[in-house]
């Protein structure tokens, strides 16, 4: 089973692996092949000559270019169709990316990439106005390198188990009192309380992390961990997934 959707931040959806029946844009065959992880390894030269030691993996952004095609309903133009997607391309930002949504055979299945154009799109030759349907070609760069699942959200203790292919960082939501958290390596950190009722939101990914007393903490692939939490705390964390297509 495979179906995929493009959904822009405009709000539009489109059935990429629907039929010119359901769907305004539609991906040619083999159009979405590139859509995937780009993957280094760190070997190390085995010291005897015969071969390597295999090191860690790690995944880069993914650029590539996605081929989609254009087709306008019976009796219509593609002049509005065209216009509409061009610009849910051009909205795209980190921020608010857009997303192509996978549903597969994969257990953490739907998977999502994220993307935005990679550098500008190009110009069209043609007057969309006298045409029913056309080919359109956008670069695209998806900087996650990964796919990502649905997100998961639990309160209280928390047991992590990361199945997919990079580290799990775990995102801590609350509004309330804040209290004590203790991670998987058994390490104690403060939540502070909560001004006026506000939602908190503290990120333990190392990269994001501002928190007096508090060290980045992941899960990495194949293995668990245990957050212990205050009532009234959220656990949230996404699986990232090399693969989303089977």
């Amino acid at each position: 089973m495979l179906d995929v959707t493009l959904i822009t931040p405009l709000g539009d959806e489109y059935r990429l692996t629907g039929t010119d029946r359901d769907s305004t844009v539609l991906a040619p065959y083999g159009a979405l092949q590139e859509l995937r992880a780009n993957v280094t390894r760190d070997d190390q030269p085995d010291p005897f000559g015969t071969g390597v030691t295999p090191g860690s993996r790690s995944y880069g952004a993914i650029q590539t270019e996605i081929e989609f095609l254009l087709k306008a309903p019976m009796g219509e133009t593609l002049e509005h169709i065209y216009s509409r997607f061009r610009q849910g391309w051009v909205s795209a930002t980190q921020d608010h990316p857009c997303v192509f949504r996978i549903e597969s055979d994969n257990p953490l299945s739907p998977l999502t990439f994220e993307a935005v154009v990679d550098g500008a799109l190009p110009g069209t030759q043609v007057d969309m106005s006298r045409r029913t349907s056309e080919t359109v070609r956008v670069p695209v760069v998806c900087f996650r390198g990964v796919a990502q699942s649905t997100l998961i959200s639990n309160e209280g203790t928390t047991e992590v188990y990361n199945p997919g292919d990079v580290p799990i960082w775990v995102t801590l939501r609350y509004s309330g009192k804040g209290g004590q958290v203790t991670a998987p390596s058994g390490a104690k950190f403060t939540l502070p309380p909560a001004e006026d009722g506000a939602e908190q939101v503290v990120s333990m990914d190392s990269r994001e992390l501002r928190l007096e007393g508090a060290f980045p903490e992941s899960i990495p692939p194949g293995e668990s961990g245990t957050w212990k939490v205050p009532a009234g705390v959220k656990v949230q964390w996404r699986v990232g997934v090399a693969d989303p297509w089977g």
